[in-house]
């Protein structure tokens, strides 16, 4: 592949990545089914969390805004990895991103990484896999801080 084509494919994947945080601080999930493709699958370790499907995964990230009175996700740096040597319709990447507002009457920061397999679809690059990890939350005057996942590369 040209480096101009790994470019674009790269910057599908940023945008795609940015259109989730989006969608999430609009909490506009009836946009969400656009990102994924029907059996994605969203992990969140942390809190015990495995989901599988599409449909599954709007529903819990509906369930979940719905306990935000007010949210900002924003996404910071990130990573994307091209597997176009055995697989040139997928790819991984890795996005640390932060979150505030009010979560159930507290005041809520988040910080965390986003640990991702896309794939292409007719339509361009879909999520496949999403594993979130916390890394920091403050709820109100509460601090936890973990390290980072040792079983990701």
């Amino acid at each position: 592949m040209s480096k101009n084509a790994d470019m674009r494919q790269k910057f599908e994947i940023h945008e795609l990545v940015a259109r989730f945080a989006d969608l999430v601080n609009r909490k506009a999930m009836n946009e969400m089914h656009q990102l994924f493709t029907v059996d994605a699958v969203l992990d969140i370790p942390g809190f015990s969390t495995h989901v599988v499907g599409r449909d599954n995964i709007i529903t819990f990230l509906a369930d979940i805004l719905s306990l935000w009175s007010g949210i900002v996700q924003a996404v910071h740096s990130g990573t994307v990895e091209l597997v176009s040597d055995t697989h040139p319709q997928r790819a991984t990447g890795r996005w640390y991103l932060s979150e505030f507002g009010v979560k159930e009457s507290v005041d809520t920061y988040v910080g965390g990484v986003y640990s991702d397999d896309y794939v292409r679809t007719s339509t361009g690059f879909r999520f496949t896999r999403r594993r979130f990890d916390l890394l920091y939350m403050r709820a109100g005057s509460t601090v936890t801080a973990q390290a980072f996942p040792s079983d990701l590369p």
